[in-house]
């Protein structure tokens, strides 16, 4: 009977290992993925257009209105899914296919825009062409997202979630300082092409791995998981996940036009962006770790203040070259300490049946602040004129909002907590 409960034990562990090393594996092509294209497609957007509001439309109110009007949809119809491959894989190969063509199309959108053209000027073309490609892969990518973290959710056990993210993190943040170390300088617009077809690759081969390696649990075989919260307690948590989410926003989608007024070439920001992504790399693991001890909301309430403090300094004291850099990072770690922190935060917090669903309805309603913020923050930095100062007063502002709903939810959970333990000691 022991040896049969040790070789049990060995064939559980063999599998976990198995399945963890398939989502790192799609992790890093996920990763390769996030870091790297917007990057590319910003600077080759450069080239062709300056518009504050074309910009933050694209990488703010685009994925904004995906996560409010498909992925919601999608999310519930893969929820309710009981297919012999699972629920989150039929669903997530072909997003993964759609993405990684929408890539190589980003990658000959200037061929193809020029060729619109035929005689013509071509740069409006040309912007046309990126403007396709670039809502096809944001579309796809914002419904790949919730389906690849609803996987992990189904598949991860929960008490080692935020320590899983972790690694996640730790995959992702090297993933993006070996890009912005090895690749972003002034030739950066020079690889657009190659870089993005490598790209294209390595996330399709990645994700092919994932979908055809990962076995999902069977509907019986789930953990039972706890109950939805009060429907106010589900609004208040959206809403803080959405202003937290936004508060950062400003400067992720605005800091490489932003480096011209301070002096800043593009080889000392991508160095920068390398530095933060290293010292988020260190914080990872103890912030996932502080997370599973004491719960993400905690962790993250704590840092968002960090950061509404840490900008609201910056505004006041950014004035050339080296301190909009220390602001920079400053900016990329706090932001990134508060991803690491909350990555479990919905898987946690949200009925595991519904997941899908109900993550991608805190999508929405995130999505509903950034069409509204984006806008407005590419017409005031028009209407500035193009004074990207005012990036960090805006951030210090909506993240002190973020933290005074942090702290009602931190006191709404833990109330709600203690009602259910008494509850329980009662009965």
């Amino acid at each position: 009977m022991i040896k049969q409960l040790m070789e049990a034990a060995r064939h559980m562990r063999g599998g976990w290992i198995s399945l963890c090393a398939l989502l790192l594996l799609g992790d890093l092509g996920w990763s390769l993925k996030e870091r790297a294209v917007q990057e590319l497609f910003k600077a080759q957007l450069m080239l062709f257009s300056q518009n504050a509001i074309l910009l933050n439309v694209l990488l703010g109110a685009l994925p904004a209105l995906a996560a409010l009007t498909i992925s919601p949809a999608i999310g519930a119809w893969s929820d309710r899914s009981a297919t012999r491959w699972g629920r989150r894989i039929p669903f997530l190969l072909p997003t993964s296919l759609l993405t990684a063509c929408a890539m190589l199309g980003l990658a000959y959108s200037e061929a193809a825009g020029r060729a619109l053209a035929g005689s013509a000027e071509p740069t409006r073309w040309i912007v046309v062409a990126m403007v396709v490609c670039w809502s096809v892969f944001d579309v796809a990518t914002c419904v790949g997202n919730t389906l690849f973290l609803a996987l992990i959710n189904d598949t991860v056990p929960r008490h080692i979630l935020g320590r899983f993210c972790a690694l996640f993190r730790i995959v992702s943040l090297a993933t993006g300082a070996a890009f912005f170390a090895c690749f972003f300088d002034n030739s950066l617009t020079s690889w657009f092409r190659p870089l993005l077809i490598g790209l294209a690759a390595a996330y399709l081969a990645a994700m092919l791995a994932v979908c055809l390696g990962v076995r999902e649990p069977a509907p019986g075989a789930r953990a039972p998981a706890a109950a939805a919260g009060p429907a106010g307690e589900l609004a208040l948590l959206f809403a803080a996940v959405a202003l937290a989410a936004i508060a950062v926003l400003p400067l992720n989608i605005n800091s490489y036009n932003a480096r011209a007024q301070f002096g800043v070439d593009a080889a000392s920001f991508g160095r920068a962006i390398a530095l933060t992504y290293g010292i988020s790399i260190v914080l990872a693991w103890p912030l996932g770790w502080l997370a599973d001890r004491f719960h993400p909301l905690r962790v993250g309430g704590a840092v968002l203040a960090l950061y509404a403090l840490a900008m609201l300094g910056a505004w006041a004291g950014v004035a050339g070259r080296s301190s909009f850099l220390v602001a920079l990072v400053l900016h990329g770690v706090l932001a990134g300490a508060f991803l690491t922190g909350t990555a479990a935060l919905l898987p946690a917090m949200l009925p595991q049946a519904r997941f899908s669903q109900l993550a991608a309805l805190s999508a929405a309603v995130t999505a509903l602040l950034a069409v509204v913020s984006t806008v407005a923050m590419g017409a005031a930095l028009d209407g500035a004129g193009h004074d990207y100062r005012l990036l960090f007063l805006v951030e210090a502002g909506v993240a002190g909002l973020g933290v005074l709903l942090w702290w009602r939810l931190l006191r709404r959970h833990a109330a709600a907590r203690l009602a259910r333990g008494r509850a329980w000691v009662q009965s």
